[in-house]
């Protein structure tokens, strides 16, 4: 610090009595400030100067300049499509309404950003397939792919232009060798700088130790605080949008490093994530498997859905509980499913997990949500654990951990359908915990169980599982055939649907036994299918079993049910 004011204290003398504009510094904001505030406090002449982001009409003059061998007869597709795009850059980083059009053009102005829209349209003639891709609904892949190419723009450009000539290079070149060459592309990488803007918004330290020599780590660490500060996805301590956000959280979850995924997920359970965080975790997971303790974040990224009128259905597919030969699959599939009605369109995001950990957790929102795991479920939420429409969860213990426990039907939609019946139902060998209250908006609580410790209020939804067939031969075949039913789930037509491919899972079926259960639903008419889907018809159910559907559920039996058993 002495040195850089003696510096200044230097360029003040030669400067003294010059009639025009002496020296000019350039520089990052922050020192700039504290320069021209030393420089005022020893009575120089100076002003200083900020380079505004351009506003609308200069940002589209921009990307024109980048754009100068576009096809001239499609000049109006070419604007829309242009406008398309910055439209959509300004709801996905603008985080609320009041300050939509400052945030909008303190990025959208910036260079860099503008130049990643210019590239897609130097690279897609077909100006009008951009126009209707930008306009397909909520996060267009086109668009998801352009927000992700501008926040990795960004990050490379911190790492490259200024974190390597500035305090990297001479480190790696004190190491020297290969291993001052692997400092130049590992310290300050993608990971690392999300990963430290989350830290920095979670207010914590960053305690991985990137250098093995101690005095050269704290010397990089040092020079990190000093840029640190005014990196681009960081408003002072905040993530600047829910898009950087979205963007650092999927990072650090998918890193092979824990303090990363560590950072991931409180930064998720402290800010619950918005859609952006699904759709790019689909693009960034693509044909490969994630963390099951991942399944909660995108769960909750996909409830903001309920606001725009979309019909969402969740499912975790994992082994059962209840499976004699548990432990041998620990694969699990989460698939989110969004139908936007209006719009006449649907997607699916599916996500490969492995069940690595003994305790996964659930909430604060459940959104018409099935869950069949082999492991401890812990079920939590502060000021309350809502449950959204017809929940369901299967798993070997389930802690309830809430002040309030909240039922309440999907909110209603224009089109016909129906979402079927609301509630909880839990189905579990141990079930311990409390919530301080109730309330049962719509739908029921039902929890099912062999061990139950739960306090009261939530105490009285508590009943007793016993076996329903005292037959060892029998047993084996009402679980196989409560596991094929049990997959299915209200459909918006009105019935009990699942996929065909889910219900032929080796995973439902498991053996030979399990296919044959399946051809005796079908053949008895209890099942019907088409090309995609199996359903329950329920008239057929009663008869031939002699229960419902849902007294199943419950681990009812009856005659009709046994020598269906029988005849299999």
């Amino acid at each position: 610090e002495q040195g850089f004011e003696a510096f200044l204290d230097d360029l003040i003398e030669r400067s003294k009595g010059s009639r025009s504009t002496a020296i000019v510094i350039l520089g990052r904001s922050q020192v700039l400030l504290s320069t021209w505030c030393y420089l005022v406090d020893k009575g120089a002449d100076v002003g200083m100067v900020q380079i505004d982001p351009f506003d609308l009409e200069q940002a589209k003059n921009y990307i024109d300049s980048r754009v100068t061998e576009r096809n001239t007869s499609q000049q109006e597709s070419y604007e829309q499509a242009r406008d398309g795009a910055l439209a959509k850059l300004s709801a996905a980083f603008s985080p609320t309404a009041a300050t939509a059009e400052n945030a909008f053009l303190s990025f959208i102005g910036y260079p860099p950003v503008l130049d990643a829209i210019a590239t897609l349209l130097r690279k897609e003639s077909n100006y009008h397939r951009v126009q209707q891709a930008l306009s397909d609904g909520t996060g267009g892949q086109l668009e998801i792919d352009l927000l992700i190419r501008i926040s990795d723009y960004l990050l490379d450009r911190d790492h490259d232009e200024k974190a390597l000539p500035n305090f990297i290079e001479p480190i790696a070149a004190e190491v020297g060798g290969f291993a001052g060459q692997a400092l130049r592309k590992s310290l300050f990488d993608r990971e690392e700088q999300c990963a430290r803007v989350l830290a920095r918004a979670l207010t914590r330290p960053f305690r991985r130790q990137l250098i093995e020599d101690n005095a050269l780590n704290e010397q990089y660490e040092k020079a990190v605080a000093r840029w640190f500060p005014e990196h681009p996805f960081l408003d002072d301590t905040r993530l600047r949008n829910v898009v950087f956000a979205a963007v650092a959280v999927t990072r650090c979850a998918l890193s092979s490093i824990q303090e990363y995924r560590t950072l991931a997920h409180d930064y998720a359970m402290a800010n619950r994530p918005t859609y952006h965080l699904l759709y790019i975790m689909a693009e960034l997971a693509k044909a490969r498997e994630i963390g099951v303790w991942c399944f909660n974040m995108l769960m909750q990224s996909c409830s903001e859905f309920l606001g725009i009128n979309a019909e969402i259905s969740i499912d975790i597919d994992g082994e059962s509980w209840e499976e004699l030969q548990r432990g041998q699959d620990n694969r699990a599939e989460l698939t989110i499913a969004i139908e936007f009605p209006e719009k006449s369109q649907e997607r699916a995001f599916v996500f490969n997990g492995i069940v690595d950990t003994d305790v996964i957790p659930l909430g604060p929102y459940l959104v018409n949500t099935r869950v069949t795991l082999p492991c401890h479920v812990d079920l939590s939420g502060t000021p309350a654990i809502e449950a959204i429409g017809d929940c369901n969860i299967s798993a070997r213990s389930v802690r309830i951990d809430t002040p309030d426990l909240i039922l309440r039907n999907i909110p209603p939609r224009t089109h016909e359908g129906t979402q079927g019946n609301a509630g909880l139902f839990i189905n579990a060998h141990k079930v311990e915990g409390h919530a301080n209250a109730v309330s049962v908006g719509a739908g029921k609580v039902e929890i099912q169980c062999v061990d139950g410790g739960l306090d009261y209020p939530i105490a009285k939804y508590v009943q007793r599982v016993a076996a329903p067939c005292a037959e060892p031969t029998l047993q084996e075949k009402y679980r196989r055939l409560r596991r094929i039913l049990m997959e299915f789930r209200s459909h918006k037509k009105g019935t009990l649907a699942k996929y065909r491919d889910k219900i032929e899972h080796e995973r439902v079926l498991e053996n030979d036994l399990g296919r044959r259960m399946l051809a005796a639903l079908v053949s008895e008419g209890i099942l019907l299918s088409d090309a995609k889907f199996y359903y329950i018809h329920a008239d057929q159910c009663d008869a031939k079993l002699g229960i419902t559907w849902h007294q199943l559920r419950q681990h009812m039996s009856s005659s009709n049910l046994e020598a269906f058993l029988r005849s299999v």
